[in-house]
């Protein structure tokens, strides 16, 4: 059971002069690893300050941070549907919210397969197909998509909850999806773009 308020009395306010004044925290809203300010606390929370981003956190008596960093990694070039979904997916992880995480994994193949060219409206099914018909889907990583795939069903059609491990899994190879389909072919553009020898005049 909380403990009861019993007023302002119990709260410490700090002014930075301790080590009790900070601490080292990821923010959940900026995502970045910070040293933190504590601006108060008492027996059951400690509020904090994000000195990168300036937003709130708090951190309750169990020492889980609110809002809880996203799980996972970000990744750069996504579509913006895409990486609405993958953020979206990182955000129910984080919260616990693991049978969620599932579905919205599922749904992100579906996104991939629509973004690179498969009709909207198809089954799920089809879309996995497609995905391995355009070499998107690699015979490698035929088994570890399909756990996506099972994993998905089963969060749709079954009763039973997925537990923290299996939607970990989960998430974990739907970014790696994601980071082999696009993040590489972006970053690989942009290096070809940084490596481009600088036109010569004159020359042969």
């Amino acid at each position: 059971m909380a403990a009861s308020y019993t007023g302002h009395r119990g709260v410490i306010r700090h002014d930075g002069s301790t080590d009790a004044a900070w601490k080292n925290f990821v923010c959940g809203h900026c995502g970045r690893p910070v040293g933190g300010a504590v601006i108060a606390e008492s027996s059951d929370a400690r509020w904090l300050w994000c000195p990168a981003c300036g937003e709130p956190s708090v951190e309750d008596s169990s020492r889980r941070i609110h809002p809880a960093a996203a799980f996972g990694f970000p990744l750069e070039g996504l579509p913006p549907e895409v990486e609405a979904a993958y953020d979206e997916a990182r955000r129910c992880m984080s919260a616990g919210a693991y049978t969620a995480a599932e579905l919205v994994c599922r749904k992100l193949l579906m996104h991939v397969a629509v973004d690179k060219g498969a009709t909207p409206g198809e089954s799920f099914q089809f879309y996995l197909d497609y995905l391995e018909s355009k070499g998107y889907i690699t015979p490698p990583m035929k088994r570890w998509v399909d756990l996506v795939r099972e994993h998905g069903n089963k969060a749709t059609h079954e009763l039973e909850a997925p537990d923290q491990k299996r939607a970990e899994s989960t998430a974990m190879f739907t970014a790696e999806l994601l980071r082999i389909v696009y993040e590489m072919e972006h970053k690989a553009r942009r290096y070809q773009v940084e490596a481009a020898p600088a036109d010569t005049k004159g020359g042969l």
